[in-house]
């Protein structure tokens, strides 16, 4: 019994270190960089605060077989109109692009 268990674990343990990593580089990275670029360009000007490595790393499937990412966003960190959001970003990879598509952008504040 052992010996069938380890092939399964160490297939796990290698799936597990593929898709969400943040700056590690991993297809959560490309999401998260994609999804900054746009959330950037939404916000028109604004400058905004955002950890990629944790955005990155809540990259989840979705059914329709985009990736949903979110997470906590400062947008005019330090000035008077700071305020403090959620970032909502959902992105598709396309076989042989180097970065996913970006489907929507969404601040909830």
């Amino acid at each position: 019994m052992r010996i069938c268990a380890l092939p399964v674990l160490v297939a796990l343990g290698i799936a597990g270190c593929g898709g969400g990593g943040g700056s590690g580089g991993g297809q959560g990275a490309l999401a998260a960089d994609a999804c900054e670029t746009a959330a950037l360009a939404a916000l028109a000007g604004k400058t905004m605060a955002l950890d990629k490595a944790v955005f990155a790393g809540t990259m989840a499937a979705q059914a329709d077989g985009s990736q949903l990412l979110k997470g906590p966003v400062t947008v005019q960190p330090g000035l008077v109109d700071e305020s403090k959001q959620t970032l909502e970003c959902a992105v598709r990879f396309t076989a042989g692009k180097d970065a996913p598509d970006v489907l929507r952008v969404q601040f909830i504040w």
